[in-house]
C-alpha cells in the first residue's frame, strides 16, 4: 500500500512543528520535521519485514495542517512564533486554495517557499 507520511503529522507534539515549519521559518522545524520522518521510516520497514514498501514523501495539504480562522489567537499564534493573531491570520489568508488538492502543496508549496525544499 501507499504510505502517506503527511498523515503521521497529525500526533498533537508534531502537529505545532509542521505547523511553525509551514509558516514562519523553515530550517530548524524542518530539521525536527526529517527527524520524525526518519525515525517513522524505521518503524515501518521494520514492521514491513522486507515487504515492498511505497512512501509518499511530504505532500500537506494546508487546509489539514494550518489552523483554521476559529482556531487562531493569542496562545496559538505564540505556538507559532507569531507576536500579533492578526499577522498569523494574514499569513493563512495568503496560503488559502479553492481547490487544495491542486494548491499550494508538495512541490508548489517548494517553489513559492525555497527554504522548504
Amino acid at each position: 500500500g501507499l504510505c502517506r507520511t503527511e498523515h503521521m503529522f497529525f500526533a498533537p507534539e508534531r502537529l505545532p512543528v509542521v505547523q511553525h515549519w509551514i509558516l514562519k521559518d523553515g530550517k530548524e522545524h524542518l530539521e525536527r520535521v526529517e527527524a520524525f520522518q526518519r525515525a517513522d521510516f524505521c518503524e515501518i520497514f521494520e514492521a514491513m519485514n522486507g515487504k515492498k514498501v511505497t512512501i509518499r514523501l511530504l505532500d500537506p495539504p494546508l487546509h489539514e495542517f494550518v489552523p483554521h480562522a476559529d482556531q487562531v489567537n493569542l496562545e496559538v499564534a505564540a505556538r507559532l512564533g507569531y507576536e500579533d493573531p492578526h499577522k498569523l491570520q494574514s499569513d493563512i489568508d495568503d496560503m488559502h486554495e479553492e481547490n487544495p488538492m491542486l494548491g499550494l502543496r508538495g512541490c508548489r508549496l517548494g517553489i513559492v517557499r525555497e527554504d522548504l525544499t
